[in-house]
């Protein structure tokens, strides 16, 4: 994999996954947005647009959704800390 391969993958899940942030600004919402998004901008920029890409949808929400809301609760959990 290439440097373009990888920003070609990444990009398009961190644009769209910081957009839903700015505006939902909660996790769950944010969370299937963002990978929607995601998803979507990464299907029209390589034209993988074939069924096979709701298998990609399907792991992707899995995958992000298991590594990011643990990094949520935990600096969640951190920041009421630091508030009281």
């Amino acid at each position: 994999m290439t440097l373009g391969g990888y920003a070609a993958d990444t990009l398009p899940f961190l644009g769209a996954w910081f957009a839903a942030a700015w505006w939902t600004k909660r996790f769950v919402p944010t969370w299937l947005l963002g990978v929607t998004g995601g998803v979507v901008v990464r299907m029209l920029i390589l034209g993988h647009e074939r069924w096979s890409e709701l298998a990609f949808y399907a792991v992707s929400l899995a995958f992000i959704g298991a590594v990011a809301f643990p990094v949520w609760w935990l600096l969640r959990k951190r920041v009421r800390r630091a508030d009281q």
